[in-house]
């Protein structure tokens, strides 16, 4: 008669070893980062942003619909650009753009939209179409995975 052992059987140790390396690839590589300065040489922190606004090194574009300024303000300084509703659809967005950056498409900005999604979407094409000093704050006016927002953090508005 058989009797019981208190060994793993050898049958689950290889799936459970291939199980626990796929979890930790993916915690390493999808785990969102979080700073309280730069996130990353594209992304800001909503408090890294205002800082260099403060010091002359930055303009900010709120690219949210204008309901959504109307609803919380617009951080203190920034250019009022919708993209979704700009009625020159996306050229427009971006020669209206080129214009409040004093048609200087090297001059840093950053993009901010609610909580990151929109900013997200549109810097690849910024960066595509030769706004090469573009960067994100990916935390958003409301906040998100990647911060508190410009809101919570109590930064200036315009209003």
């Amino acid at each position: 008669m058989p009797t019981s052992s208190s060994k793993p059987s050898k049958r689950y140790l290889i799936p459970a070893a291939f199980l626990a390396l796929l979890v930790a690839v993916l915690v390493f590589n999808y785990a969102p980062q979080s700073s309280s300065t730069t996130v990353s040489e594209e992304n800001l922190t909503a408090t890294a942003a205002w800082e260099m606004v403060q010091e002359g090194e930055l303009i900010i574009v709120d690219i949210r619909r204008p309901e959504e300024w109307q609803q919380t303000g617009t951080p203190q300084g920034a250019i009022r650009l919708s993209f979704e509703t700009h009625p020159g659809g996306p050229e427009g967005f971006l020669r209206d753009l080129e214009t409040a950056l004093e048609s200087n498409k090297t001059r840093p900005f950053a993009i901010i939209c609610r909580t990151g999604n929109r900013t997200g979407l549109l810097l690849p094409f910024l960066h595509a179409n030769g706004f090469t000093k573009a960067r994100a704050i990916p935390e958003g006016m409301a906040g998100s995975s990647h911060g508190r927002g410009w809101l919570r953090h109590g930064l200036p508005l315009d209003r």
